[in-house]
């Protein structure tokens, strides 16, 4: 199983971004030589109590040249908010920089304000979403394309420069409801599943849309390449330790949560709506049991096991600091404990 980092990069306001990017940074570096396979930052906006990583593809060329190895992926590009052909110029230029590096995750978003911040219509998401990746792809595997679509249509364009990766970078989607579940599996498209979004008894029940669909639309299984799951991890000596470096970061990021709910205005019935008020009532031990794993590293070993034989997942995204105000050594030596008592185990 391959093992990857996630960052969301809250900032509070006693915080330094300058130094919440530079952590992060030698973080993804040092994952490296520990033997992580791959960084995923995620793509937010205008909220700092829960990201300052509107532009992740920004991080990942500093990462870039601070790495030889490392995947760099997206976790994930929020497809609807940007134009296309930027998205597809940008991650093609990624690539040629990272010498073909990169896996392309993408979503709708969920979050109301993103969307109408950029002045767009979140009915269309979906719409968009799948335009988008259509011409996306025609731009990284054709000389000259044109297109015409209903929100976007060019003429005769050439996207330059090519991804070094052929046909194009890998492509990922992020299935947080059922349509998305059974969307993806139709397409043959991988997925993330995120435990902070639908917690593990909710992706039990979902998974198998997924792999139906996939079937049912003859694609071949491809095993654990198939699934990523993303998940708040945690490990330390015990549980007393662990719980005094996370619970006040757990905390503030149930509460950055819970103010997307108190300032977005009437929340539509779905989803989103349902998250987070099922967030707005968690308590730190809830937190471990349903959506995260927070443990010792034989424990943290026995879980990830049970997992991988529910989910058959390829991949593990772990999120180490949640919260973002778990100091940046203790980051380090969680990361390091995780890579030498629990990493060797599923190789």
């Amino acid at each position: 199983m391959k093992f990857g980092l996630h960052y969301q990069l809250p900032c509070s306001s006693s915080q330094s971004s300058v130094q919440r990017y530079r952590d992060t940074i030698e973080q993804a570096a040092h994952a490296e030589t520990l033997g992580f396979e791959s960084v995923w930052p995620v793509e937010q906006h205008f909220n700092p109590e829960l990201s300052i990583s509107p532009a992740p593809l920004l991080m990942l060329s500093a990462i870039a040249e601070r790495t030889r190895n490392l995947r760099l992926g997206i976790a994930i590009v929020l497809l609807p908010l940007s134009h296309p052909i930027r998205v597809a110029e940008e991650i093609a230029t990624l690539d040629v920089i990272s010498n073909g590096r990169v896996e392309f995750g993408i979503g709708r978003g969920s979050i109301p304000t993103h969307f109408s911040g950029f002045g767009l219509n979140q009915a269309e998401s979906r719409e968009r979403m799948l335009e988008s990746l259509e011409m996306i792809l025609q731009a990284w595997t054709t000389d000259h394309f044109s297109f015409q679509g209903k929100f976007y249509s060019v003429n005769n364009l050439s996207v330059v420069p090519k991804p070094v990766q052929q046909p194009h970078p890998p492509v990922r989607i992020a299935a947080n409801s059922p349509d998305t579940f059974e969307l993806s599996g139709r397409m043959g498209y991988p997925i993330f599943v995120a435990a902070q979004v639908n917690p593990f008894r909710k992706i039990r029940e979902l998974l198998p849309l997924y792999y139906q669909a996939r079937a049912a639309a003859g694609h071949p299984d491809r095993g654990g390449e198939d699934v990523t799951l993303l998940l708040p991890l945690y490990v330390g000596e015990s549980q007393t330790q662990i719980r005094q470096d996370l619970e006040p970061s757990i905390k503030r990021f149930l509460q950055a949560v819970a103010t997307i709910y108190a300032t977005s205005g009437p929340l539509p019935e779905g989803r989103i709506k349902e998250v987070l008020e099922r967030v707005q009532r968690m308590t730190y031990e809830q937190v471990c049991e349903v959506m995260a794993v927070f443990d010792t590293p034989d424990a943290c070993v026995e879980r990830l096991k049970r997992f991988q034989q529910e989910f058959g997942m390829g991949r593990v995204i772990c999120w180490f600091n949640p919260g973002g105000i778990v100091p940046h050594q203790q980051v380090m030596r969680s990361m390091e404990l995780f890579a030498t008592k629990v990493m060797p185990h599923f190789q």
